[in-house]
């Protein structure tokens, strides 16, 4: 009888399964973006959620993931699951990054869905400043070398590698000022702070007063900027650099899925609400799907890559690998103990559970000194690198582990703890903490953080459970405000998921 009952649930289960996997999509469908909400990218991927809403039964949901340049939103098309149900929008911006970033992602990891804009690379001035032409430009450049001032978002940008090139083209040295975003570095050419702009022809829409395109890299001038002399006009071979944005997925998802979706951008590329963003953007409409959205982006990365390693970066070399990790913390712990214990004993204090905790936080700040040091060097002529921050973090963890640690030392004449805790809250905490950095890649730092430390201080036996959960909160919304928002580091999301 357990049997049969055992079958009919296991058909049913198949069954259902089936039926609940053929009818792509039956689910929202999630669009990543890496950049915060009024970017380029952003509005293209928006304009597609709402044309989408014509053709397919589910939303499309756009969901921005800012940080890493771009790694963030990367990392969480990966490491979603290969249903079809999360895209990730992917400009020309990301092959630096993905060249230069020694992380596990490579170009190969995604699949293409279609290539859906274009948009030339051009050199932006601002109207009312004596530099505001490509003549003039070169001619100031040539005259005062490393002076002029060019400007654009990050180091090793697509923007930065048209800047490279055009230096390279014209013989002129100048100083390359990185930016956190587009709209910044406009408002400083604006504000006459910088004296070019590399970006897009959609970037002066709305501030025609204050920027002026001088030329662009097309071999034909545009129909919407009739006026705009070419690269190539004035002397410069830079006839083919391109801003490209289109769709991916990861490259295990299933062919219907596939399928679904590379027929819906296309519907959508002819919807006219579409062919209306089209015009008012003034970018080059196009749909390239699969291999041949796949070939530019590899003709990018092999032109982009002589021009990377001029902008101070290291290509095909990889990190080095941290040896023996679980071996050195352990070392460090048995070491760390001895010390304190000896130190300690000649006051008569044993080892308790304040002791056991100052001395873990400060292997845990070792610890973590030591894996960053394995982390790439910064680029050249930089000197904050991928290691800054959790080298800065283990150094202040470090010091007030140690200071507390003295101050117990001097403070601790008779106040002794019971007998046995010590050895138990030792074992105990040095698990914790081996569990602790597993489970970081696994279900992610803030996920592991507040267990670690939750789970420390119930070990010290902290019955204020109100209390308790406030500290966790209060740590853990610190480091999202520090680490996610203020300084966009991308930290180990849940890999399981």
């Amino acid at each position: 009888m357990m049997k049969k009952i055992f079958l009919i649930i296991i058909i049913i289960l198949t069954t259902f399964s089936f039926v609940f996997s053929a009818n792509f999509p039956n689910k929202p469908i999630t669009i990543l973006v890496h950049t915060k909400p009024g970017g380029a990218v952003d509005l293209m991927a928006r304009t597609l959620a709402r044309v989408a809403d014509n053709y397919c039964e589910q939303p499309l949901v756009v969901v921005n993931k800012p940080g890493g340049g771009g790694i963030i939103a990367a990392s969480r098309l990966l490491n979603s699951k290969p249903d079809g149900y999360t895209i990730l929008a992917f400009p020309a911006t990301f092959i630096p990054t993905l060249q230069t970033t020694d992380i596990g992602i490579k170009l190969d990891d995604f699949k293409y869905l279609a290539c859906l804009t274009i948009s030339p690379e051009a050199i932006i001035t601002n109207p009312n400043s004596d530099i505001n032409s490509i003549e003039k430009i070169i001619s100031y450049a040539k005259e005062n070398p490393g002076k002029q001032k060019w400007c654009g978002p990050g180091t090793g940008s697509l923007d930065h590698l048209m800047g490279i090139k055009f230096w390279e083209k014209a013989g002129i040295k100048v100083k390359w000022i990185p930016y956190g975003g587009g709209s910044q570095a406009m408002g400083a050419v604006m504000g006459k702070h910088a004296d070019v702009y590399i970006g897009n022809p959609e970037d002066i829409l709305g501030r025609q007063d204050n920027l002026n395109i001088s030329a662009i890299s097309t071999e034909n001038r545009l129909e919407s900027f009739p006026k705009v002399p070419t690269l190539i006009e004035k002397g410069i071979d830079l006839p083919n650099e391109v801003m490209w944005r289109g769709f991916v997925l990861n490259k295990k998802t299933n062919d219907e899925a596939t399928k679904y979706l590379e027929d819906l951008l296309y519907k959508c590329s002819q919807d006219s609400i579409w062919k209306n963003y089209i015009t008012k953007t003034m970018v080059t409409p196009v749909f390239l799907r699969d291999n041949e959205f796949k070939k530019i982006v590899y003709k990018d990365v092999e032109s982009s890559r002589k021009y990377l390693e001029i902008a101070g970066f290291t290509l095909d070399k990889n990190a080095s690998k941290t040896p023996y990790l679980f071996t050195f913390i352990f070392s460090i712990l048995l070491i760390s103990f001895s010390i304190v214990y000896f130190i300690f004993k000649k006051k008569s204090i044993k080892l308790n559970g304040t002791i056991s905790i100052l001395t873990i936080s400060s292997v845990l700040a070792i610890s973590f000194f030591y894996i960053s040091s394995f982390f790439p060097a910064p680029r050249a002529g930089l000197f904050v690198g991928s290691a800054t921050i959790p080298k800065v973090w283990s150094i202040f963890l470090l010091l007030v582990s140690l200071i507390g640690l003295i101050l117990y030392y001097k403070n601790s004449a008779k106040e002794i703890t019971k007998k046995g805790e010590n050895i138990k809250n030792v074992i105990s905490l040095t698990f914790l903490i081996l569990i602790y950095i597993t489970l970081i890649p696994i279900i992610g730092f803030f996920i592991s953080t507040g267990l670690f430390l939750i789970s420390s201080m119930l070990i010290m036996k902290y019955k204020n459970y109100l209390n308790l959960l406030l500290t966790t909160a209060i740590v853990l919304l610190f480091m999202y405000i520090v680490f996610i928002k203020i300084l966009m580091v991308p930290l180990p999301t849940m890999s399981i998921f």
